[in-house]
């Protein structure tokens, strides 16, 4: 899921891991999402929060990202229209500690993949990705700074795709048990429909890549997933039935 804006997607909860039988997994947070058992994330993606109230009388319970955010303005419309978010802790962000409306920070999205980087003429090429050790860096700082809301991560598509050439030469499987370590909610995203050959024979990879996330995590962090609902991607756009099936 690139940074990029506009791109709506469907944020579902997965599978969790909660400390005692009817207890939420986010109890432990004082500013965290909502303890309330009847809670389920249903988020988009890097929206303006502007629609926050059209997003909310649809069903959407959270956003996840802001546009270089968040800002000042960003907050109070999403405050107003009763939405919560998780976002960057950025400044801005850190000046709101007591406010309700963030209920997570997030880290930067997909580190597991290659990054652009620039050269001194400014041309565009791609490096590795980050380390899992910056990421866990990261997360241990945002957590010093903040410990009352959760920390969500949020991977590629290299988490499920085996054939997914865009982690670069450097990326590692074996990084994957690492970088689970630098979220509290961890979750990852890949598009069949928009992005695979053959993509809509291979719904399936969804829950692969889920159940992976259990298996890193030994069932210690709480599994978010994100499910296309777009052809923002340009190839192909999933069906309600299709959509349905990957959740």
């Amino acid at each position: 899921m690139s940074m990029k804006k506009h791109i709506p997607m469907l944020l579902l909860l997965g599978l969790i891991s909660a400390p005692a039988r009817g207890e939420s997994p986010y109890a432990k947070w004082s500013h965290g999402p909502s303890p309330d058992p009847s809670f389920f994330p249903i988020g988009v993606w890097l929206q303006e929060p502007a629609l926050a109230s059209r997003y909310k009388s649809a069903g959407v319970t959270l956003y996840v990202g802001l546009w270089k955010g968040p800002t000042e303005k960003q907050l109070s419309e999403l405050k107003e229209a009763g939405m919560p978010v998780v976002c960057e802790q950025n400044e801005v962000g850190l000046h709101h500690l007591d406010d309700p409306t963030i209920i997570g920070w997030m880290q930067q999205d997909e580190p597991d993949n290659a990054q652009e980087v620039r050269d001194a003429s400014g041309h565009k090429t791609y490096g590795p990705p980050v380390k899992p050790a910056t990421i866990i860096e990261r997360y241990n700082a945002m957590r010093a700074a903040d410990p009352t809301r959760p920390v969500y991560l949020g991977l590629g598509q290299g988490v499920a795709n085996d054939h997914w050439n865009g982690r670069g030469g450097a990326g590692k499987p074996e990084d994957y048990p690492q970088y689970v370590k630098g979220g509290d909610i961890v979750s990852y995203d890949i598009y069949p429909v928009a992005t695979l050959p053959n993509g809509a024979e291979q719904l399936s990879i969804v829950a692969k890549g889920v159940d992976r996330l259990m298996n890193w995590t030994s069932g210690g962090r709480i599994i978010w997933n994100v499910i296309e609902c777009t052809n923002s991607h340009g190839q192909g756009k999933a069906t309600p039935q299709q959509v349905k099936a990957e959740v």
